[in-house]
């Protein structure tokens, strides 16, 4: 295997992940800086645009003033003429902006979800078990978008913002340097009043967060045991649901209240200002005719600075909402994953599989205490031992789903931590106690991942392994459609159909994880009987609690408490009549 393995550069050495969540999330956009950049200039061009429009009516209605009692129509309606048409620029470049920055923000959450997921796929097991189903799903499903989602918005609206302040700043001074500062004031106090608010306000997005974690959570685990209640006549939903139900809906009327409160002050501040310049503008300019002229204009100016206050609030409540989210997310991210060591491609597995003195502790146990065995190539395994023994934790270490705490494992003399895992995943094939029936019909769950197979080899495949019976039984038979709830199939058979997938496709090693678990004794023997048979170069692994299923395998691994207490074949073991043999008898 160590010869003809091609291999590839070495892992980066990640970079430093900055602390501050905001700085983090906009990297998820990085790759669209230069859209943004784009995006940015022409939304400045369309504030460019309309802060020239108060100009071009204050010259119209001087003129008109000019002019009476003959006014100079002409001038004034090319005036308004090239007032409407800055307007128009201003609102298509302001459609064209929001929709680039919307189609940014649908590919980073596109994008940083499938990060999220690979992510899911390379960390140990140990960390995945402290989240529920419910937990998991709306971590992905719902904080990642909640957490990205009007971002770029927020961040394209205080681009112009800026921007506008210094074009409007300007235009008031020339018009009132008093009634200017007057207006400027309302942004400090408006950013002042956000801190003040959002450091007290926090808590309630917070809150939201993990009730609806713990809403979600109970309606998923409610929903995995709705068979057992209805099979014992239980009825145990109502109270635990009412009670989780009303605290999850006060913490939505808690989290609604601050955005509503966000946004009170902002138009509170906004409305006092228009009145104040208002009156202001009146007792400065005694001329009835100036503040005809000075009013609309200010106005204008005025008016569109303090609706950019409204970016305060936005950048609050978007703040809020990412700060509640981001840390569980950004927890999954940042969890030592399993590949971080991996740099060999390989394109088959070959040589002897060894465990050295291997160690996996979870939550403070050894699970896995001190183990070493070698797995010769093309060797049939068997595991067993009694429930929490050790047997399925096996199973994670060989197949990548969990590293060693200490020791190593090799396979054809490579560290398993140095092998893509994608590669490795290509030349293994797992078929767990809980088999996976997807949508479609019953050969296309059987050839799944198997590329093209005769007919006829699945044919002689099914019924080596007793599941061909049964499918022929079906409506349509091989073409009968199924679904992952279907219940044309019961468990046994469904395992069935995921054994004859994972022979199928033709591996170099192949686990069966409490597969057949469902299946009686004589069928499960007998299957595993047929695997073994099978290709004399694939490496074949068996975890089961029944012993005479796995009686013929050339090696057999005793296990209680995480430790191996015996290991030979089934001959050598009951020669020694200890564990395995009183199992395997019933002697005490």
């Amino acid at each position: 295997m160590t010869k003809d393995l091609p291999q590839i550069e070495k892992t980066e050495t990640s970079k430093a992940k900055p602390k501050v969540p905001l700085i983090r999330v906009l990297r998820v956009f990085e790759e669209f800086k230069w859209r943004m950049l784009i995006v940015i200039i022409v939304g400045v061009i369309g504030i460019i645009a309309f802060s020239m429009m108060p100009t071009y009516l204050k010259m119209g209605l001087e003129r008109l003033e000019q002019t009476i009692p003959n006014p100079d129509t002409q001038f004034v309606l090319f005036m308004l003429a090239i007032f409407v048409g800055l307007l128009l620029i201003n609102e298509i470049f302001a459609v064209f902006c929001m929709f680039m920055i919307l189609n940014c923000e649908a590919k980073g959450i596109h994008k940083f979800g499938v990060k999220v997921k690979k992510k899911l796929d390379v960390i140990p097991t140990s960390y995945l078990e402290r989240y529920t189903v419910g937990d998991l799903t709306r971590i992905i499903a719902y904080n990642v978008p909640d957490m990205l989602k009007t971002l770029l918005v927020t961040f394209y609206q205080m681009s112009r913002a800026i921007f506008f302040y210094i074009t409007s700043s300007v235009a008031m001074f020339m018009i009132s340097p008093i009634l200017a500062v007057v207006v400027i004031f309302s942004l400090p106090l408006c950013i002042l009043t956000a801190r003040f608010v959002s450091k007290r306000t926090q808590k309630y997005f917070n809150a939201q967060n993990e009730r609806n974690g713990e809403l979600s959570t109970y309606i998923d685990q409610r929903v995995s045991l709705i068979g057992f209640y209805r099979t014992h006549g239980l009825d145990e939903s109502i109270t635990g649901f009412k009670e989780k139900n009303d605290i999850h809906a006060r913490s939505i009327v808690g989290e609604i209240t601050c955005t509503v409160l966000n946004t009170m002050y902002i138009t509170f501040i906004r409305n006092f200002m228009l009145v104040l310049i208002t009156v202001l503008c009146a007792i400065m300019f005694n001329n009835a005719v100036l503040v005809l002229a000075a009013l609309p204009a200010f106005i204008m100016f005025s008016g569109r600075f303090l609706d950019q206050t409204v970016v305060v609030t936005s950048a609050t409540n978007i703040l809020q909402i990412m700060s509640a989210r981001a840390e569980r997310v950004f927890e999954i991210l940042d969890y030592p994953e399993i590949t971080e060591h991996e740099h060999l491609k390989i394109q088959k597995l070959e040589g002897e599989i060894k465990f050295q003195n291997v160690t996996l502790v979870e939550q403070g146990e050894k699970v896995v205490d001190n183990m070493s065995f070698t797995i010769p190539m093309g060797a049939s395994v068997g595991i067993i031992g009694p429930t929490g023994g050790g047997k399925h934790k096996v199973v994670e270490l060989l197949a990548k789903l969990a590293m060693p705490t200490e020791g190593r494992i090799t396979v054809g003399g490579i560290d398993l931590r140095e092998i893509n895992s994608a590669s490795y995943y290509d030349r293994i094939s797992i078929a767990f106690e809980r088999p996976f029936i997807f949508k479609g019909t019953v050969a296309e769950n059987i050839l799944y991942g198997s590329g093209r197979v005769l007919p006829e080899k699945v044919m002689s495949t099914t019924k080596k392994l007793k599941s061909h019976s049964f499918i022929e039984q079906l409506p349509y038979g091989y073409e009968t459609e199924l679904c992952d709830k279907t219940t044309r199939l019961s468990t046994s058979q469904k395992q069935a159909i995921s054994v004859a997938r994972s022979v199928l496709e033709f591996p170099d090693l192949v686990i069966m994880d409490a597969a057949m678990s469902y299946a009686d004794n004589t069928i499960e023997r007998e299957v595993f009987e047929e695997i073994i048979k099978m290709d004399k170069n694939q490496t074949k692994i068996f975890v089961t609690h029944r012993l005479a299923s796995i009686q013929n395998c050339d090696i057999i691994i005793y296990m209680e408490r995480g430790r191996i207490l015996e290991i030979g074949t089934h001959k050598q073991l009951m020669d020694r009549k200890k564990k395995y043999y009183k199992a395997f008898t019933g002697v005490s």
